[in-house]
């Protein structure tokens, strides 16, 4: 059996983290959020007209997150029926798992983050019709300031988790790979806008939650990839030998599985 292919350490995490930093270093660090806010606020009239309006609340926010909630349930249920009743450890199973597993750190992660960054959302800002001022994500906040969880973005988070489909169809289906960074980021841009429609995020949130999520699905597949590797090292070592293997007579690529590949080459997707 080949060994799983790893993802590479340069082209899968360090140039996506660099490219959404400098996004978010453009949208938070100069007045583009602050801009794009204001023209959807005075869009509507100098207030937030959308924020309980039926096609952004109801539909798009409740109804979607209910959606979400019913598919990664369903798709949590197939999988753990597949496990204990049939025992099923075949390539799509365990794909599906790491899939399960990267959605759902991903919204656990961004919900933590949410408690652990206490900034407003636009609607909370004075010059958005709120009654609180703006305090940066660096800022000392005075102690009898109550904390809101508005950053980065839960909302978007259904939608840019769902990158992780890129690595599940690498594992399977490696020509349909692209095609889940698309659907990810698409839903997630489209989420994200529904809430700074309605005034519960800055542009800068959205970005920040794409990053998380794809972080989380990257660093998952690589620990799923790393423990392949070893496992395979392990099988193909024989049983029993007339003398003692060192890391010497092994190939280079069976003696340390390292989770990710350092080569800057990109890999097919």
């Amino acid at each position: 059996m080949a060994e799983p292919i790893r993802p590479s350490l340069f082209t899968h995490l360090i140039a996506p983290i660099a490219g959404a930093s400098a996004l978010f270093i453009l949208a938070y660090g100069t007045s583009f959020d602050f801009g794009l806010a204001s023209l959807l606020f005075d869009w509507q009239g100098g207030t937030w007209a959308l924020q309980h309006h039926w096609l952004t609340e109801t539909l798009l926010h409740n109804s979607v997150r209910a959606i979400n909630e019913i598919l990664v349930l369903g798709l949590l249920g197939y999988w753990a029926w597949r496990h204990v009743a049939i025992r099923e450890s075949s390539k799509n199973q365990r794909a599906l798992g790491v899939l399960l597993l990267s959605l759902m750190m991903s919204f656990a992660s961004v919900a933590v983050l949410k408690r652990l960054l206490p900034m407003e959302c636009p609607w909370d800002l004075l010059q958005f019709g709120g009654h609180s001022e703006f305090w940066g994500l660096f800022d000392t906040r005075p102690e009898t300031m109550s904390p809101n969880q508005c950053f980065p973005a839960g909302h978007a988070s259904i939608g840019f988790a769902w990158l992780a489909l890129y690595y599940y169809w690498r594992e399977l289906k490696p020509h349909l790979a692209l095609r889940g960074i698309v659907i990810g980021l698409t839903l997630g841009l489209l989420l994200g806008f529904v809430q700074q429609l309605r005034g519960a995020h800055f542009l800068s949130h959205d970005i920040a939650t794409a990053a998380v999520c794809w972080t989380v699905s990257t660093v998952l597949y690589g620990l799923f990839q790393h423990a392949r590797a070893s496992e395979l090292s392990f099988k193909s070592e024989p049983a029993f030998t007339s003398k003692r293997t060192t890391s010497a007579d092994l190939p280079l690529e069976q003696s340390k599985p390292v989770l990710f590949a350092t080569s800057m080459e990109s890999p097919d997707v």
